[in-house]
This record gives C-alpha cells, structure tokens and sequence, in this order.
C-alpha cells in the first residue's frame, strides 16, 4: 500500500487545508508541462490527493493502513479466511505420485563400453477391474470431500486453527463403500515389469535414467516416474574413479624375477606392459589415454601392482635362488 501522506510530503495528522497546499505546491513542481521528467511523481501526487482530499476516502485509508484485514469489509473471521487460503492452495497444488528408485548393477567394463541390460522391475500398477478406482465410492461425510480438516486447538485469544488431512478418507475426499473383488479395495495390484534399456558409456556412480509414468499406481493421482539409479562396481580387477581406469594386478616374487612383461586384458584390447628395471609397488604404473574417453578429453589406465606369495620353497631351492640373485 502506498504511503500517499510521504507523497504529499505530509504527516499524518495534517489538516485538509495543509494537504491542499501541498497539492498545489507539488502539483506545480512536477506537472510534464513544467517538467517532463516529473510525469510519474506527477500522477502519484494527483492519486494521493484524491484519496486524501475526501475526508471519507481519508478514514477509509487510514483505516486499512492500520488494520490489514480491514479490506475485506463487514465481520472479518480469520477461521474461514484460514480455511479459504489453505482450501485454494490445496486445489493449486497438483498431488503426484512418489517416483520408484531402482538399482541397476553394471560393471566397470559395462560402463566403459556401454551395456544393454534387461532389467525387472517389481511394480504396483492399476487394477484392471475397477480401473485402479478401488470399487464404488462416495464424497467423505467428514470432510465434505476436501480430503482436509480444519482443527481448532487452545481457548481465546491463543486459539490455532490447523489444517490436517482428513483420517476418514486420507486426503482423498472419497470413501469406498463397495470394494472391488479383482483388488480388494485397494485399486492396485503387483506386477513384474521385464523391459531393456541402453546403459550409455562412462556412466558412474549415482548417475540415473528417469522413466516417466513408469513406477508405481497410486488411486487418485496416478503413475509415478522409475528412477533407475547406477552402481558400478569393480570386476576382474578393473575399478573406476573418475575418468581413470584402474587395474589391480597380482602377482608372485617369482614373476617379478623372470617374467619382464605383465599382460593385462584391456576393454579395447590385450596390452603388454615390459616390467621397469627399478619397480616401486607402491606407485602405479601409468599408461596415457587409455581410461575413459569423453569429448573433453581421456582418462588414463594405472596398473596397481600387488606381490603376493603362492606355496613354499624348500631349502635347496632357496639356496640355488639365492646364489643366482649374488651373482645377479
């Protein structure tokens, strides 16, 4: 609401003469034939005053600046302006249906190449006897079909009005007197949905694919969406973080001595690494480009390598390693 006394320059206990003067004395600076710049100043003066300048349209002003709910004219119930407000935003309020979230298992290798995976997914969906309506129903008597009440709580001045759904009908505005026989009432029954779908390349932890209207029935709103939620998981070695592909490579004392290759089964292919002269098992091995590959660029693939001992040696055989490791 605009304060037309701070227009009009005034205070509130101004005479009508006073805002007569101000009137002319404003009206004049900021007229556009005088000033062409005052054309809006000009046309908030000229409101105010002819709110002001009836002393009846003044006390009405006045009035409502004071009392905020004085607008609405004659016995003001702040119950059935509560009831009104929450009613309205009840019917603004588009209900929908929770979404289902499934899990869907792929390997690293599956998100490095892609996968078509053949999901099934356990799932409610209408009762095709009653139409997902769950049998004949009838307009709640304990809530006139609003699916809300209204509860007063405290006495006096410290009364609260508080809006809750209705515990006959459970927000739904309509009981059921009939049940259908097909779900028992339930307007919904439980079904396999077997379907396949394209898991595209680099996807990772977390990452989803949203399937509108295909989760769960619920009566009276109707289809949610199905999330299929990623989780990748380590096979045959290979992890993933990030960009990078990782693989985790055993191997014995022995192999170190004599073997100076180490083969490892890539996605794209076999690669044959040679063995460094000087080895530090705690740093992996780097091979460049050889991770993911996006259009802002690859990923690499690091070799983790892990000794590990298989068996016992006898004497006589750590004897003879020994002498050769000397002479090595």
């Amino acid at each position: 609401m605009k304060n037309y006394y701070d227009i009009l320059e005034l205070k509130e206990n101004a005479s009508q003469d006073d805002i007569k003067k101000a009137y002319r004395k404003l009206s004049k600076q900021y007229h556009p034939d005088v000033n062409p710049q005052g054309e809006e100043k000009f046309k908030d003066i000229s409101e105010a005053y002819d709110v002001l300048g009836d002393e009846n349209k003044r006390n009405n002003y006045d009035h409502q600046r004071k009392n905020p709910f004085g607008s609405f004219g004659g016995d003001f119930d702040i119950h059935s302006m509560f009831e009104q407000m929450m009613n309205g935003g009840q019917q603004r309020r588009q209900r929908k249906a929770p979404d289902k979230v499934f899990e869907v298992e792929i390997t690293v290798i599956d998100s490095y190449t892609g996968v078509e995976k053949e999901i099934l997914v356990p799932r409610s969906v209408a009762c095709v006897t009653c139409s997902g309506e769950g049998g004949k129903k009838i307009i709640c008597n304990n809530c006139n079909g609003k699916g809300t009440i209204i509860q007063s709580m405290g006495t006096g001045l410290f009364r609260q009005h508080i809006q809750m759904t209705c515990n006959v009908c459970n927000g739904n505005g309509k009981v059921i007197v009939d049940p259908c026989g097909g779900c028992n009432g339930n307007g919904r029954k439980n079904e396999d949905f077997k379907f396949k779908i394209k898991i595209p390349a680099n996807s990772d932890n977390g990452d989803f694919l949203k399937m509108r209207n295909h989760g769960d029935f619920y009566p009276e709103v109707g289809y949610g969406d199905l999330i299929l939620k990623v989780k990748c998981v380590p096979y045959n070695g290979f992890e993933k973080v990030g960009l990078d592909l990782i693989y985790n490579k055993k191997v014995t004392p022995l192999d170190l001595i004599i073997e100076d290759k180490i083969e490892i089964i890539h996605p794209d292919g076999d690669l044959i690494l040679s063995v460094p002269e000087t080895l530090d098992s705690s740093k992996p091995l780097r091979i460049v480009n050889k991770g993911y590959k996006t259009t802002n660029g690859n990923g690499h693939l690091y070799v983790k390598i892990t000794v590990e001992k298989k068996g016992n040696l006898d004497s006589i055989k750590k004897i003879k390693i020994k002498e050769i490791l000397k002479e090595a």
